[in-house]
């Protein structure tokens, strides 16, 4: 199907009414397929702590996209027949999630059906500029459990490692039994809500963000994006770290309850403090 090029001014004021139609009918059907999966997320993000970030990636992601508007209202609009194969790929994920209960599966057929649904009644020049913002969605997604099983056990062990190093160079009596940290007066196992994973996700979503509103290079903005990772990585050791010091120097009570939530928000701002640092590093050398 191949329309007249116009804008998206222009549709909504209806001077091209097939694109009006297409561009509805593509809404109501959106809401129809996904309503449930919505609320299945939902569901997700208040009763497990590590996504409940995810109520904030739909209404940035609508922010990011609004904040385009003038951009996109005066973008000129030509459908891509590349966007019907994306709508096919969209289709196989989706029938495959629905009859497999693939639940993974469906949630990431809803970021296909928009990119397929964008290119095919606006074209390419439209779907740029609202790329980001229908990418930023996956962070909403929560991890499928055998890939959070995978991930979860490696990095556990490579904290505990990490962290019984930094103790032995502060000459700190430890001895690591595999995830388990034994101090004279202390034991602290780290288990899946240590392994970072929780906070990672987190960080990365906010690199992503960062780079997307302030950096203009694309070569910077994968450089932020990648350097997130290990800056995540580096604010989980000094969350447990500081965990035990506070088990053996004050009290087994002051490195629990209260204490270790506030160690887990102090972390995350640390992260977002450097990777504050480096985005600025990263502007100044535009």
């Amino acid at each position: 199907m191949k329309f007249q090029q116009t804008n998206l001014k222009n549709i909504l004021e209806v001077r091209n009414k097939k694109i009006y139609i297409y561009f509805f009918s593509f809404i109501f059907l959106f809401i129809l397929l996904y309503f449930s999966t919505f609320k299945n997320l939902i569901y997700s993000w208040s009763t497990n702590e590590d996504y409940s970030h995810g109520f904030l990636i739909l209404p940035i992601a609508m922010y990011l996209a609004w904040r385009k508007k003038n951009e996109l209202l005066n973008t000129p609009v030509q459908s891509s027949i590349l966007g019907l194969f994306v709508i096919l790929l969209w289709a196989f994920l989706y029938f495959v999630g629905v009859v497999g209960y693939i639940s993974t599966f469906v949630s990431i057929s809803m970021i296909i059906f928009l990119l397929g649904t964008s290119l095919f009644l606006f074209g390419f020049r439209v779907t740029k500029i609202v790329l980001f913002p229908i990418c930023f969605l996956a962070f909403m997604i929560p991890i499928p459990s055998e890939i959070y099983t995978y991930v979860t056990t490696p990095l556990k062990l490579m904290v505990t490692t990490t962290t019984t190093h930094i103790l032995t160079f502060f000459h700190i009596p430890v001895f690591q039994e595999g995830n388990l940290i034994k101090l004279p007066n202390y034991s602290m196992k780290v288990i899946d809500a240590c392994s970072g994973l929780r906070s990672l996700v987190s960080v990365v979503a906010f690199a992503s963000l960062m780079g997307h509103l302030t950096i203009n290079s694309y070569t910077k903005k994968l450089v932020l994006f990648l350097l997130s990772f290990p800056v995540s990585f580096i604010g989980n050791i000094f969350r447990i770290t500081t965990t035990v010091l506070l088990a053996t120097y004050v009290s087994v009570k002051a490195a629990e309850g209260f204490s270790h939530t506030l160690a887990g928000i102090t972390t995350f701002i640390l992260c977002i403090l450097i990777l504050f640092f480096i985005t600025i590093l990263l502007k100044n050398n535009e």
